[in-house]
């Protein structure tokens, strides 16, 4: 298929959902929530956060969101714990944390693709616990293989996903590339 750049929208096993050839994933965020970055919400937790990594960190300081970082590797608590414009750091599972805290926005970036793809329909709905508005998720659009990190074991890719799950689970789905091809991206977004 040949997408020239242009939204297309595809009817696929009877779903239907938005495809972009562009694999920028900010402006995807932005098509699929405009008020993100506007400063319309106030909290935000960030799952998956590293040392090196926190992609879109500097949009959601931008937005003045106050931010929390829910990470499963040690190493990387502590050194997220280190991170000035960070309020808060958690040590646990995006499938299992529990708290009585909730936030604005849970943020779960390149996540889902480090679990069984079968454990990806409980882990949302724990995660839409936690949050008041949204929950977004972004991961790799089909295989993508990675190793360990690291030492981190927590960076390999588990699942090789289709938006179609996401969508089952009630999220609005955006897919940026082209499926199993480095560098795509399934971004989805529950509104609550």
């Amino acid at each position: 298929m040949v997408w020239n750049g242009r939204t297309e929208k595809r009817t696929f096993e009877g779903t239907l959902m938005n495809h972009f050839s562009s694999i920028n994933r900010l402006e995807s965020l932005n098509r699929l929530i405009p008020d993100l970055f506007i400063g319309k919400y106030k909290t935000v937790l960030y799952i998956g956060a590293r040392n090196g990594g926190i992609d879109l960190g500097e949009q959601f300081r931008n937005a003045g969101y106050e931010i929390s970082i829910l990470e499963i590797f040690p190493p990387n608590v502590e050194y997220l714990k280190t991170v000035p414009w960070v309020k808060e750091v958690f040590l646990g599972d995006a499938r299992t944390f529990s708290t009585n805290n909730k936030w604005d926005v849970v943020f779960w970036w390149h996540g889902p693709e480090h679990i069984q793809e079968s454990e990806i329909p409980a882990a949302l709905e724990n995660l839409k616990k936690l949050a008041n508005k949204l929950v977004i998720t972004g991961n790799p659009w089909g295989r993508y293989e990675q190793e360990s990190l690291y030492g981190n074991i927590h960076e390999i890719h588990i699942s090789h996903l289709d938006y179609t799950l996401f969508e089952s689970c009630g999220y609005t789905v955006e897919c940026l590339g082209q499926k199993n091809v480095m560098g795509s991206n399934i971004t989805s977004v529950l509104r609550l």
